[in-house]
């Protein structure tokens, strides 16, 4: 019974009792007393702080102004003396003893004499052959005649006789004009293989076989001309390109002098290559044509 009595009073709850003399609060209170000390001359000290002075505005774009207005007004007066300046010199222009004594001579020509020291533009007359006719190296003495049929094979060749104007020219060339690409025309043209090189010979005198019939290649009998009767070679004048674009033309050679007509020979050596169309005078117009100026 008194176990019972004493474990209850052993657990039994006593709050402590806190000693009010006064020295806590005073604590307490003083140390908020000094943060607020403590503060108060940070807020001071800020509001002593000098005021900022306001930038000063750049002075960059007055003279950009500046300088863009003087500039307009050098070119407004340069303009405004431009015709006078032109007047005064139409007026007075330089003699050929002023030019004569600039320092570095004749510099200054003038359009008026420009010309003179231009070359004068190449200026070419264009003939068409009078004159077709095909032979075959297979076909020795096969004869076409004359016609208006180009057939150029590896073994076939087409001879062209083309008349010389009696003006007097100096200097000759052969070339190719191809059909406009889609021109109706287009289709008359027929080609196969490398036609990049074709072969232009020229022919200078009839063969022996037909030496007592025709002595000058003007003479020469186109309807009766085959494989066999060819007329002797001389020189290549040079390769056309069929397929160059607008056209292709060989270097200029030197006209046959004292003939009425150049006679050539058209033929190919590369593999399969094969043209053949008709040269006739049908708008658009294409095919070989002879090339001749002064």
């Amino acid at each position: 019974m008194s176990s019972s009595q004493g474990k209850s009073s052993s657990s039994q709850y006593e709050p402590l009792s806190l000693q009010d003399d006064g020295e806590g609060s005073s604590a307490t209170f003083e140390k908020r007393s000094s943060e607020d000390d403590h503060s108060t001359p940070l807020l001071e000290a800020s509001d002593n702080l000098p005021a900022l002075a306001p930038s000063k505005p750049s002075q960059l774009p007055k003279l950009i102004l500046y300088f863009s207005f003087a500039l307009a007004l050098l070119s407004a007066v340069n303009v405004a003396l431009l015709p006078t300046t032109l007047s005064k010199y139409q007026a007075y222009p330089f003699s050929d003893s002023d030019l004569e004594a600039l320092p570095y001579g004749d510099a200054r020509l003038g359009l008026d004499r420009v010309a003179k020291f231009i070359p004068p533009p190449k200026v070419y007359h264009h003939t068409w052959p009078d004159r077709i006719a095909r032979v075959s190296r297979r076909l020795k003495n096969a004869v076409w005649g004359q016609g208006v049929q180009v057939y150029v094979t590896v073994e076939d060749s087409t001879i062209m006789r083309f008349p010389i104007s009696p003006t007097g020219v100096n200097t000759c060339a052969l070339s190719w004009r191809p059909p406009p690409e889609f021109s109706p025309r287009a289709k008359d043209l027929t080609t196969k293989g490398d036609i990049t090189e074709i072969e232009v010979w020229q022919l200078i005198a009839p063969s022996d076989i037909l030496a007592n019939v025709s002595s000058t290649m003007d003479e020469l009998d186109y309807d009766t001309l085959s494989y066999s009767t060819l007329p002797v070679r001389g020189e290549l004048l040079g390769v056309l390109d069929l397929t160059a674009k607008p056209n292709s033309t060989t270097l200029e050679f030197a006209c046959p002098r004292g003939a009425e007509s150049l006679v050539v020979e058209m033929r190919c050596q590369r593999v399969a290559c094969h043209v053949s169309f008709m040269q006739i005078h049908i708008a658009p117009s294409f095919g070989f044509e002879l090339l001749e100026r002064a």
